[in-house]
């Protein structure tokens, strides 16, 4: 058992852990490293409208949820001409805001401050975490706050106070409003956590701290069932459904279902279409009185399709049915799509744009600062044993190892104990729900999701190393 730092002893640790991370983006800006702030993405609406209709863009949003729209036009509206800088202020912080994160669960799992400190300031300077930070990409935000997450429901259950229960519930919130992956249920299976983890005595302090968050994630689900008819938080999921189902087909196979009516004729056309390509098979009849949000085929400030179209909202449903009929109809080759996925996961995630190795790729200019180093970290991490896994194909051991340390801990009658075994199972829950969602349900792009739960993984990872590496030690003095 590791000596409990004194509060000043603490305080320090993450002062170092802060100047090392600071340090190291000095480095990176002298460099050359770029922030890029692209507004162009198909999960952002139009900027104008952002900046000078927010809430009523807000509210009319229903293809992504809203959490970047929402923070991207409060940068806009705070910072104007210099929304990237703030917006890179932002994304500094939130790196620092990780690795933190990553410092105190390492902490938490009773990892010296050395290794703790290694294994943060290690995983800073990870490619993936370099240019994820300097991507105005939901990615970075969602990778922080889950982490942070984390580490609260930690301290939470070893301090029992509300205050953190509540910064725990509303991360999750956050999460929830942010990030496609994870859904209200994720949320709620938060809250079971939190109370099966807790005293009898406690649990009414953890439904209180969840009532408002919760409130929050349910009232966009209302919100969009009431505007759109979906109680979910995005509408645009059957599109991504259609990367792992219908696109599989033959085009030929494609093209006499769609004519036979097993499919919509959505599926006929690419999930990345913009609503012209909708439009020309759409039979229904144009709904009225609709803003222009859901209007206007283009987002004219970034030149892009506006994938907020009320076509696409129509669409989807078409696309909903598509994906369920292939699921049920093509079972063996929904599931080797879906292993295919698995095994994209764990390819390098900064390899995961299409346009990956062109000027169009988001990291273009990333890696003409880094490319060298990012070559030779993803051959070192994703050749060996097997490419393009690489280590990753270990993962399964490390987890197996985390499941049978946790359930041993939580067995135990030391609250401290438990609290540590319950981190670990919060971890190996993110790991697995992360990894599972996004084998099942998107294609192309695996790889950069799996940087939602990549700190999770070092800190499981380091942990089990650390134990191989102390029992190797004590046989060698039982042997010597």
């Amino acid at each position: 058992m590791r000596e409990e730092p004194t509060v000043h002893g603490r305080w320090r640790e993450y002062a170092v852990v802060s100047l090392a991370f600071a340090a190291s983006r000095l480095a990176l800006h002298w460099l050359g490293l770029q922030f890029n702030f692209s507004l162009d993405w198909m999960w952002l609406s139009d900027p104008a409208d952002l900046q000078d209709r927010l809430l009523q863009t807000i509210y009319y949003f229903h293809a992504f949820p809203p959490g970047m729209d929402l923070f991207t036009g409060i940068v806009l509206k705070v910072a104007g001409t210099h929304a990237a800088l703030l917006a890179q202020i932002t994304f500094w912080l939130l790196g620092l805001v990780l690795i933190n994160s990553i410092f105190y669960l390492a902490r938490a799992c009773e990892l010296s401050a050395r290794v703790s400190f290694i294994v943060a300031v290690a995983f800073s300077l990870l490619p993936q975490s370099i240019y994820f930070e300097h991507l105005y990409l939901y990615e970075e935000p969602t990778a922080a706050l889950l982490c942070l997450s984390v580490a609260l429901f930690h301290a939470a259950l070893t301090r029992q106070s509300v205050r953190l229960w509540l910064g725990f519930f509303t991360l999750g919130a956050v999460i929830g409003v942010t990030r496609s992956t994870f859904h209200l249920l994720w949320l709620a299976v938060m809250l079971c956590l939190g109370l099966w983890f807790s005293t009898p005595r406690d649990r009414r302090r953890v439904l209180a701290a969840a009532c408002a968050p919760a409130a929050l994630v349910v009232a966009l689900y209302v919100k969009n069932l009431i505007v759109f008819g979906t109680f979910s938080a995005f509408t645009y999921g059957p599109s991504s459904y259609a990367h792992v189902t219908v696109s599989h087909l033959p085009p030929e196979t494609k093209a006499q279902w769609v004519h036979d009516r097993r499919l919509s004729p959505f599926a006929a056309l690419s999930p990345y279409a913009g609503p012209r390509e909708y439009l020309q098979v759409y039979s229904g009849t144009p709904p009225t009185n609709w803003p222009s949000q859901l209007t206007d085929l283009d987002r004219p400030t970034v030149h892009a399709p506006n994938f907020n179209h009320w076509v696409i909202l129509e669409a989807n449903r078409g696309r909903n049915a598509d994906a369920w009929y292939y699921m049920r109809t093509q079972p063996f080759e929904y599931a080797t799509t879906a292993l295919h996925g698995l095994r994209d996961f764990f390819t390098a995630s900064t390899e995961w744009h299409p346009y990956t190795g062109t000027e169009r790729s988001p990291h273009y200019q990333h890696r003409q600062v880094l490319g060298r180093y990012e070559s030779i970290v993803n051959r070192l991490v994703h050749g060996f044993p097997v490419a393009p896994v690489g280590l990753y194909a270990f993962l399964p051991l490390v987890m197996i190892w985390t499941a049978r340390r946790a359930w041993r801990l939580l067995r135990s009658s030391d609250a401290t104990a438990k609290a540590q075994g319950a981190l670990l199972g919060l971890c190996l829950l993110n790991i697995a729900y992360v990894v599972g969602i996004s084998s099942a349900f998107t294609f192309l792009e695996e790889s950069r999701y799996r940087y939602q739960v990549e700190s999770l993984i070092w800190v499981t990872t380091a942990l089990c190393v650390s134990d191989v590496l102390a029992r190797v030690a004590i046989t060698r003095r039982r042997l010597s």
